[in-house]
C-alpha cells in the first residue's frame, strides 16, 4: 500500500531537513545545471521560480544564467492565498513573505499569463510526474487557474525525493511536465 501524502511528506521533509549543507549544494548545483543544459531553458522567455527554503533545491544559478541571458525572471508572491508571479528586479531587495519565503515587492506587472515555463518546489514526486508540496495547494491552484497549456511545469528535487510508488493524487493535483534532479531529467509529456 502507498503511504498517504502526510506520510510521505513528513518522511521526505525530514531526510531533505537532514541533507548536510555541502551535499544541498552540490546536489543542487547539478540539478541547475542539468536544467540549464535543457531545452526548458533554452525556449523559455519568461521563467517562473521559487527562491529555496527549507534546504529545497536552490535556484540561484538558473536566476543569474537567465538574467545574462536576457531572460525575464519572476517569483512568486502570496496575495488573498493565491500566488501572484511578479517580475524579479535583481537591483530591488526582496521581502519577507508570507511562510518565511522571500519575495518580490507586489508593485510590478502581473506576469502570471506570460510564464512560458515554471521551476516548481516539491516534497515528493512520483515517475508520472505528480507532485507533493506543503499541503496548502498554492502551487495546484495557481497551476488550474493561470497557466495555458504551452507552459513547461518543471518539477525541480533531488533525486531521493523522485520515488517509484505513484502518488495519490486528486482532482485538485496538476502533475509536471518534467521532473529535474541532481541525477536525471524525467521527461514526462
Amino acid at each position: 500500500m502507498v503511504p498517504s501524502k502526510e506520510v510521505l511528506r513528513k518522511k521526505y521533509l525530514l531526510i531533505r531537513k537532514n541533507l548536510p549543507s555541502y551535499d544541498c549544494f552540490i546536489k543542487s548545483w547539478s540539478a541547475q545545471q542539468r536544467f540549464l543544459g535543457s531545452s526548458f531553458f533554452t525556449d523559455s522567455k519568461v521563467i517562473g521560480l521559487y527562491y529555496p527554503i527549507l534546504n529545497e533545491v536552490q535556484t540561484f544559478q538558473i536566476i543569474s544564467q537567465a538574467i545574462l541571458n536576457l531572460k525575464t525572471v519572476c517569483l512568486p508572491t502570496i496575495i488573498d492565498e493565491q500566488i501572484i508571479f511578479f517580475r524579479y528586479d535583481p537591483t530591488k531587495r526582496l521581502r519577507l513573505g508570507k511562510y518565511g519565503i522571500m519575495e518580490p515587492e507586489a508593485t510590478s506587472e502581473n506576469m502570471n499569463s506570460c510564464l512560458d515555463t515554471v521551476i516548481t518546489p516539491g516534497i515528493v514526486f512520483d515517475m508520472m510526474g505528480n507532485r507533493i508540496g506543503y499541503g496548502k495547494g498554492y502551487y495546484d491552484k495557481f497551476f488550474k487557474s493561470n497557466t495555458s497549456q504551452n507552459t513547461t511545469l518543471v518539477g525541480l528535487g533531488y533525486d531521493f525525493q523522485i520515488i517509484l510508488e505513484k502518488i495519490t493524487c486528486n482532482a485538485q493535483d496538476v502533475k509536471m511536465n518534467t521532473v529535474i534532479s541532481d541525477k536525471r531529467l524525467l521527461h514526462l509529456g
